[in-house]
């Protein structure tokens, strides 16, 4: 999990989807990025899916998976951004780890962060 200065809470999501950003797409994760004024980054992510039994099990698993992605990553993103990231799960299986890396990593570097 990310370190609590690292992620944006509620009122701070509300507040940056009020706020202009830019939106990145990529294969399976998409990306919308919005400038703050803090000494770091903030990321949050945004997880959708089937809504049926088992569905928040694989949900949150995803969620996880894209929180290590990120952790991993973080250090490609400079200080000073709002970042979140949304994920569709279609099927039965969350994507594998090395998918959402590749996959964010692919998003980042499409962008201008």
């Amino acid at each position: 999990m990310l370190k609590k200065k690292l992620r944006l809470g509620r009122k701070d999501l509300n507040d940056f989807f009020q706020s202009k950003s830019r939106y990145y797409r990529g294969g399976i994760v998409a990306m919308r990025a919005g400038r703050n004024k803090k000494d770091a980054s903030r990321f949050a992510f945004v997880v959708s899916g089937v809504k049926r039994r088992g569905g928040a099990v694989l949900r949150n698993l995803a969620r996880r998976r894209m929180a290590e992605a990120v952790r991993v990553l973080r250090a490609a993103i400079p200080p000073g951004w709002d970042v979140v990231f949304f994920l569709k799960i279609t099927g039965r299986r969350a994507p594998l780890l090395s998918e959402l890396k590749d996959d964010i990593k692919h998003v980042i570097s499409k962008s201008i962060l």
